[in-house]
């Protein structure tokens, strides 16, 4: 039986708000981990799986993915503008991890590809349905505080899955394979895989247990889905924001995801450290920097919001690219691993602050009846692309371009250059246009 209570989120104590962040983060680290832990194994997967590519390796963890992950985005935007959100979450959650832990079963290439096709699918359903439902449980000069820390989930999953995945992969990988019931024997990818995506079967049990909040900000009387030409329309009147605000994050995104995918190999070919090395470096970074930068951002952009300065949070994702750009050039170029690890800290920080303020700015200007799908226009504007060929991009430069594996470095630093450039110069002309959006969305907004 489906879980269908639902209350007013005003009711709601300011324990258990935190309580539902730390659920909706919780969720978010996993469904991250589960999707981004094939990069701490590079090497074994192309040894196991009959010496592929680069490229080959890069198509599972980026367009095997977002294929479905796309495909199914706008359907469980629609279903969280109507239905109950915390239902989808939890068969979400639950879809993911046992698809993950399917990927474990995997002992061919495709079917690996069309697995990973399926941990999409279920990731699908977090974005629209979680954000649509902080932005009822909050108001909006609190939003980008809440919507912050649950943003920093990428840098947590990052974090865990290096600190964890690294030294588990080098374990497995100096002790004989393990055999199994039913799956024989176990490579040591595939066992990652399996304990990685088991913990998400509980992470679903938490959220089913959760309070729907009450819908606020409506435009319409009717409880019946927009119908798509005026999703549509909505969308048009306001496109030259769409335009500038999600091109920008076209690059944040996929200059962060080109970087994540390949980090941890480039410290292995061009600095010969080893997995476990990179891993626990990089994870404590990530778990303390990225949680930071996501917070700072909200906590940052909510203090402007006070202080009458509404286009707040795009004026803090353009300082934190401004930075990103010198640092993040210079990242993977430089000879010394320990200075490469100390610019790490800096791009980690400014990194994870764009992620959580853009789902606030579509929050902000959207109705309620509209969050969800918003959130999932962003997720097939931005997403599909920087999930399908940010982690291709530096191995298409590196097999292709520079003709050398050790060229990760160059091929990040390239794209850093062209991607950081072209979101200041976007987010810069975008802020009129989100000024614009914010006023037309005061006619439906509470007093």
């Amino acid at each position: 039986m489906l879980h269908t209570s639902s209350n007013p989120s005003s009711n709601l104590s300011s324990r258990y708000l935190w309580y539902v962040i730390f659920i909706f983060t919780l969720a978010s680290t996993f469904s991250i981990i589960d999707r981004q832990i094939l990069n701490v194994m590079v090497g074994p997967l192309k040894r196991d799986l009959g010496g592929i590519s680069d490229t080959q390796v890069s198509l599972i963890m980026g367009f095997a993915f977002a294929l479905f992950y796309t495909l199914m985005s706008y359907p469980a935007g629609r279903m969280s503008d109507r239905f109950n959100r915390i239902n989808i979450m939890t068969a979400g959650i639950a879809s993911w991890s046992a698809m993950t832990m399917l990927c474990g079963t995997a002992n061919h290439y495709w079917h690996l590809f069309i697995a990973r096709m399926g941990v999409g699918v279920g990731e699908a359903t977090l974005g629209p349905a979680s954000n649509s439902a902080l932005a009822d449980y909050f108001p909006a000069d609190r939003l980008p505080l809440a919507i912050g820390v649950v943003a920093s989930a990428p840098f947590i999953g990052q974090g865990l899955a290096n600190i964890a995945g690294g030294p588990l992969i080098d374990y497995l990988e100096a002790t004989p394979n393990l055999v199994m019931p039913l799956l024989g024997e176990v490579y040591s990818w595939q066992m990652v895989l399996i304990i990685v995506g088991a913990p998400g079967l509980l992470v679903a049990l938490a959220m089913w247990f959760l309070i729907e909040p009450a819908r606020k900000g409506k435009q319409f009387e009717s409880s019946k889905s927009v119908p798509l030409p005026e999703v549509w329309q909505f969308i048009k009147s306001r496109k030259r924001f769409f335009t500038l605000v999600f091109l920008a994050y076209l690059c944040l995104a996929t200059q962060g995801w080109s970087l994540f995918s390949w980090l941890v190999e480039y410290f292995v070919r061009n600095h010969a450290w080893s997995r476990t090395d990179i891993g626990l470096s990089y994870g404590f970074i990530a778990l303390v920097f990225g949680i930071g930068g996501s917070i700072s951002g909200g906590l940052f952009a909510g203090w402007l919001i006070r202080q009458k300065k509404s286009d707040a949070t795009l004026r803090v994702v353009l300082a934190s690219t401004i930075v990103l750009l010198p640092f993040a050039t210079v990242l993977t170029l430089v000879p010394n691993p320990y200075i490469a690890l100390a610019l790490l800290i800096p791009v980690t920080f400014c990194m994870a602050i764009p992620p959580g303020l853009i789902i606030t700015t579509l929050q902000l200007i959207s109705p309620n009846e509209l969050r969800g799908q918003m959130v999932a226009f962003y997720l097939i504007a931005v997403n599909f692309l920087s999930y399908s060929f940010a982690p291709s991009l530096p191995a298409i430069c590196s097999d292709f371009l520079f003709s050398s594996e050790l060229a990760l470095g160059k091929s990040i630093s390239l794209l850093a250059v062209i991607n950081y450039s072209v979101a200041i110069i976007c987010l810069t002309f975008g802020l009129k246009y989100y000024r614009e959006a914010l006023d037309r969305a005061k006619v439906w907004q509470n007093p």
